[in-house]
């Protein structure tokens, strides 16, 4: 997508990122509006809004839950910084997500270490963040998984391809120039990344075996006979970040390969 956000309050074309940045009322709006619409949302926010002052112990550790002795032992501000506000952003999406106040939020973590829904039912979520970038997925009914990387991360170390690309993918890179190739790493990566992360298994699973594939809209991918029903899309958002998400089928509907699910909303929200 290109690197500039559409004006608050224009509906972006479909499936690309809505901006969102001007007032909290805004980014609860279009948040609202894409849940309702689509069953699901993809939020991003700045560490600079969602990562200030922690505020009284008790009331960080009931945020937290789980993640609390993680934030505990933490010895660097700033990974303290993100766990706080991630969790932050994820209970004000859920919140606004489910109509309720974000202190009735309750986020878990299954026996895989996959975050949860204790409290709203019906929800499922997901959580990524890397250097001052948070981003947290809402969605009714479906799994859902996101990641996100810095664009220019890179992936050139000799071997590190080999052991997350399948061999398609090797094939097609060799013929790209380095920074188109270390770009179209990071993005494979990724799509592979919030896939596995929405199935509840991250790094366990054997990446060689997934091969994305371009969709029919922009920035839409899919993983085939590998995952029937299962939507992908990556963007990159802010000039310097690729964000992507991986949704499952929906529940009971099949291989849930309606056309109004082919929409992905990537909503930026500023406190």
């Amino acid at each position: 997508m290109p690197d500039g956000n559409p004006p608050l309050g224009e509906r972006a074309s479909e499936g690309s990122p809505l901006a969102v940045a001007l007032s909290p009322a805004a980014g609860r709006r279009a948040l609202q509006e894409a849940v309702r619409r689509d069953g699901y949302a993809v939020c991003h926010g700045r560490l600079d809004d969602w990562g200030g002052e922690a505020g009284a112990e008790p009331d960080v550790r009931e945020m937290l839950g789980p993640d609390w002795p993680r934030y505990r032992t933490a010895r660097e501000p700033l990974v303290r910084a993100r766990l706080l506000g991630s969790r932050r952003l994820l209970r004000y999406a859920v919140a606004v997500a489910s109509g309720i106040e974000p202190g009735r939020v309750a986020v878990g973590r299954d026996g895989r270490g996959r975050p949860f829904l204790h409290r709203p039912a019906g929800l499922d979520v997901g959580i990524s963040h890397t250097t001052d970038m948070l981003v947290v997925a809402v969605a009714r009914g479906r799994r859902i998984g996101v990641d996100v990387e810095a664009s220019d991360r890179s992936l050139l170390a000799a071997g590190l391809a080999e052991r997350f690309c399948h061999p398609r993918e090797l094939a097609e890179l060799r013929g790209l120039p380095p920074a188109e190739r270390n770009l179209r790493l990071v993005r494979l990566w990724t799509l592979k990344e919030a896939y596995t992360k929405a199935l509840g298994v991250g790094l366990a699973h054997d990446f060689c075996r997934l091969r994305p594939r371009p969709g029919p809209r922009d920035d839409s991918w899919r993983l085939g006979r590998t995952a029937p029903g299962w939507l992908l899309r990556c963007d990159r958002v802010e000039g310097g970040f690729l964000i992507a998400s991986a949704l499952g089928p929906r529940d009971g509907q099949g291989d849930g390969t309606q056309e109004e699910s082919n929409r992905v909303n990537h909503v930026s929200i500023h406190r």
